[in-house]
């Protein structure tokens, strides 16, 4: 109920929202409603032939390991629900969804796990169970595939997620070479007709190209070379054709014109006054700064061994820049260079 409000406050009519209940798991929170009664809900033609009349569908949040099990039959089918998304999508409609619901528009779909656990036990493609234990790995499973140009992640400056990202792209290559992760308050907009992305919102899309990375191993962990990084931000378009990125016409290039100078940009940690996000990493520290063109980040998974994240300037790299008065900085940045290294961390108290 709280998503149809929000859809009537932009001004919907509220007999033209529908609310498709599908669902596997009661939510504590409605006392009055038991939601796994939803479970087969997938399977109602009723619901299906309102689903055909819409012009637009949009999932929400949860769980999308939980909605495929609802949206799919066992043999793997369409449900009628899901087989009537796909007729609305076809016939030019729109289909979108927020945190798990944007999870699920890529054909290959990440269902659990965080970088770190990514990058030291890989990919997983046979867990059974609804909670993905988030230290164990990457899962990848199957997704509804209405995004075709590659892998989708969310959440992703917010909670750290380029490595999981990166190593299910390194799985599925040369199936899916690009990833897009999607920041919070932020719309990644697929026009098909066009075959192009545009960015709209607070956050930003970062783009991994895997198209030259090469993967080998040292001790069992990987090491992911010439990964190429650009990130967008409000406004910004990306052209699936020709590969041309297009910055907002306010934004100016940074190469040549950098606001920064520092040699040695701070690194985030538990004592530092300075906070790094990736986000942080790419635009202010490295394409934004004229004291560097490497920047190196090291993240631990255990006391003793950990990644080293290498982000460096090449020819091609490129960076764009605004100050707007409504929403502060905002920055584009283009093929930058990203190479993950395992190393082993040794920590000596100076004597």
């Amino acid at each position: 109920m709280s998503f149809r409000n929000i859809l009537i406050s932009y001004g919907i009519k509220p007999d033209h929202i529908h609310l498709i209940n599908i669902a596997m798991v009661d939510d504590d929170s409605t006392k009055d409603v038991n939601e796994s009664k939803w479970s087969h809900n997938g399977n109602d033609t009723s619901l299906a032939r309102i689903v055909r009349s819409c012009s637009a569908v949009w999932f929400t949040g949860g769980d999308q390991l939980r909605t495929m099990k609802t949206l799919l039959s066992s043999d793997g089918k369409k449900t009628p629900v899901l087989d009537a998304v796909w007729q609305v999508y076809r016939s030019g409609g729109v289909v979108g969804g927020t945190s798990a619901g944007a999870a699920i528009m890529s054909e290959a779909m990440i269902g659990g796990g965080n970088s770190l656990g990514a990058l030291a036990h890989g990919v997983i493609t046979d867990y059974h169970g609804d909670d993905f234990p988030e230290g164990d790995g990457v899962l990848m499973t199957n997704g509804l595939g209405f995004f075709p140009l590659g892998i989708v992640d969310q959440h992703f400056n917010t909670r750290a997620r380029v490595g999981r990202l990166i190593v299910a792209l390194m799985k599925e290559k040369p199936r899916f070479k690009t990833g897009f992760g999607v920041d919070e308050n932020t719309a990644l907009i697929y026009i098909g007709s066009r075959n192009m992305v545009k960015v709209a919102g607070a956050g930003g899309v970062t783009m991994i190209n895997t198209t030259d990375a090469t993967l080998s191993y040292v001790q069992k962990l990987p090491a992911i070379e010439n990964l190429t990084v650009n990130y967008l931000e409000d406004g910004d378009s990306y052209d699936a054709t020709t590969g041309i990125i297009t910055p907002t016409g306010d934004k100016k290039p940074t190469r040549g014109h950098e606001y920064y100078d520092v040699r040695n940009p701070g690194q985030a940690g538990i004592l530092s006054g300075y906070s790094n996000s990736f986000r942080d990493l790419i635009t202010v520290n490295l394409m934004d700064n004229k004291g560097t063109d490497t920047i190196h980040n090291v993240s631990f998974y255990d006391q003793h061994a950990g990644f080293l994240v290498t982000f460096s300037k090449t020819p091609l790299s490129a960076g764009f820049y605004v100050d707007r008065p409504t929403d502060g900085d905002r920055y584009t940045v283009t093929n930058i260079r990203m190479d993950i290294t395992p190393v082993q961390v040794s920590v000596i108290p100076l004597k």
